[in-house]
């Protein structure tokens, strides 16, 4: 028997995760002969019914609102919710995990040396908030310094909102202290802290590093590119219509959400860097960026820049905690993962410059 699925994902938005949830549902529906999948914003419209257009479905993958909740429980239809924002205690979810991507991106920044983290929130959002919490809570059990400075979203078509958010920007930078690593959750907010930062003639990475929670193309693949975190969003669409099939089904509600892990960081120029105070050992680092495709030799390295091997291996273990060639090793894999994210590179070209 045929099972009817509504799916109310705003999907004429212009967010990709939107898109990408879609995509991990009907991956999944793919692999069930018996599923229809509809795209209905409103699943549960009275002003549908009483016009007569049946819309009675045998379950709903939303974004779903508490209206929409309300209104699906009356009707007896199984809910799964994709909205982190409107979740609440016995409401069946599948969502990005906000922890880990905190987390994962405030190791991003740890591991590149960098001692001062500034986190970009507007606390009204939850997904947000946990994002900063799990960036927070990393931080501090690395001993890291961190600080945390809301940053409420509106429309940026509203220009007074954009100026608004440009003078908040320019306050936090007069702050901060280069070094630092700043976790910014919106594309367009990093790379205005970007260009701001620029003008200020901070250097991107070496004074401050950016990364941002979406990998919005158009937005980060601009030079300098801004690294992101990849959240898996097809894996919540696949996993929400799976947990969809069982309570269809007839299963019990799993008594907590099921949360999914981001793929990990698109490392780009906005963070390859080694935040270092260590002179000697940044300049190492800038003579070796731009000569990962070619052999490097720690006498040859040392020489350049003017000390003695034992020394610069000794102030890489002290700044980094890693020898020279961990270091090398380190950014050519760096290197090499974000250029296989590019479609037009061959592997063996890859393999050269690395």
């Amino acid at each position: 028997m045929s099972r009817r699925v509504a799916i109310a994902l705003q999907i004429d938005e212009p967010y990709p995760h939107h898109q990408e949830v879609f995509a991990g549902i009907v991956r999944y529906a793919q692999e069930r002969a018996d599923w229809e999948c509809l795209i209905d914003e409103h699943p549960a419209s009275n002003a549908r019914r009483r016009r007569g257009l049946a819309n009675r479905y045998d379950g709903v993958i939303a974004r779903a609102r508490p209206h929409l909740q309300r209104l699906l429980r009356r009707q007896g239809i199984p809910l799964v919710n994709t909205l982190f924002q409107t979740h609440r205690p016995g409401l069946p979810g599948v969502y990005a995990d906000p922890w880990a991507m905190g987390r994962l991106a405030a190791e991003h920044l740890i591991d590149r040396a960098f001692r001062r983290l500034c986190v970009l929130v507007d606390r009204r959002h939850k997904h947000s908030w946990e994002i900063c919490r799990g960036y927070a809570r990393k931080a501090a059990e690395a001993r890291v310094s961190c600080t945390v400075h809301d940053l409420p979203e509106e429309p940026y078509d509203d220009p007074v909102y954009w100026l608004r958010v440009e003078r908040s920007l320019i306050g936090i930078l007069e702050e901060l202290t280069p070094p630092v690593a700043v976790f910014a959750e919106t594309a367009p907010v990093a790379r205005l802290m970007v260009q701001l930062a620029r003008a200020r003639k901070w250097r991107v990475p070496s004074d401050l590093a950016i990364l941002c929670a979406h990998n919005l193309k158009a937005v980060v693949g601009v030079a300098p590119q801004i690294s992101a975190i990849e959240p898996n969003y097809e894996r919540v669409g696949y996993e929400a219509a799976g947990l969809l099939d069982r309570l269809m089904a007839g299963e019990a509600p799993p008594p907590e959400p099921i949360y999914v892990p981001p793929r990990g960081i698109i490392a780009r120029e906005s963070t390859d860097y080694s935040a270092v105070e260590d002179k000697v050992v940044a300049a190492a680092l800038h003579f070796v960026s731009g000569r990962l495709g070619k052999p490097l030799r720690l006498r040859e390295i040392a020489a350049a820049i003017m000390v003695s091997p034992r020394s610069l291996q000794l102030r890489f273990r002290a700044g980094l905690g890693r020898s020279v060639s961990a270091e090398i090793r380190r950014l050519r894999i760096e290197s090499a993962k974000r250029m296989l994210a590019e479609p037009d590179r061959q592997l063996r070209e890859i393999a050269v410059l690395c």
